[in-house]
């Protein structure tokens, strides 16, 4: 695939997803951006979750790893998909806790004695033996897993593709990378970083 050739099946790329309901603004990262992402994300999962415990933006790390990697940011028009499991509390190798966008899902383990719902979307069993030493010696870790979208399989020139959320520090700094080339003034926008491969395309 010659230069020009990439660069419009990357504009291509860039107009399907912002034919997405809720994606108000896309762009693809260059080297020195994604390096920077990488550096915060490694300082974030020392203290994660205003410090209740240290984690593993697996889903970002392997986002970062594919060919081509772009932000898009959404506005509260945007679904995840509901069975998506991005963040993982891990406990002795066993799951204590997870994250959900389903919210039958949460109204059920609200109502379970056996679990507690915090912030209306992550659910811990009761009996998780969590404290801070735990995560100090590395046998408690919030895990942030890749999730996939739907509508991105019927994007022709991607595959292989991950979508992953940056932390706080990670998202902030593609903000201020962003704001003056789209609008991002919506007060209740969010961010997603997706890696992809380039699929060949038939001359």
């Amino acid at each position: 695939m010659s230069a020009d050739s990439g660069r419009e099946a990357q504009e291509r790329v860039k107009a399907r997803i912002m034919a997405v309901k809720g994606v108000i603004g896309v762009a693809e990262l260059n080297g020195r951006q994604k390096e920077s992402v990488a550096l915060l994300e490694g300082e974030a999962m020392k203290n994660v979750l205003g410090g209740m415990g240290r984690g593993n933006n697996a889903g970002l790390t392997e986002a970062l790893s594919r060919e081509v990697v772009m932000v898009f940011f959404v506005n509260m028009l945007f679904e995840m998909p509901k069975d998506a499991t991005m963040m993982l509390l891990m406990c002795n190798g066993q799951v204590s806790g997870w994250a959900s966008t389903d919210p039958d899902l949460i109204k059920k383990f609200k109502e379970d004695k056996g679990y507690i719902v915090l912030s209306d979307f992550f659910v811990i069993r009761k009996d998780a033996k969590l404290s801070k030493a735990s995560f100090a010696c590395g046998e408690s870790c919030f895990v942030f897993n890749g999730t996939q979208i739907e509508e991105f399989f019927k994007i022709s020139e991607m595959t292989d593709h991950t979508v992953a959320i940056p932390s706080p520090p990670g998202f902030n700094f593609l903000y201020e990378q962003f704001k003056e080339r789209m609008d991002l003034s919506d007060p209740k926008i969010g961010g997603f970083i997706l890696g992809f491969n380039t699929r060949p395309q038939d001359k």
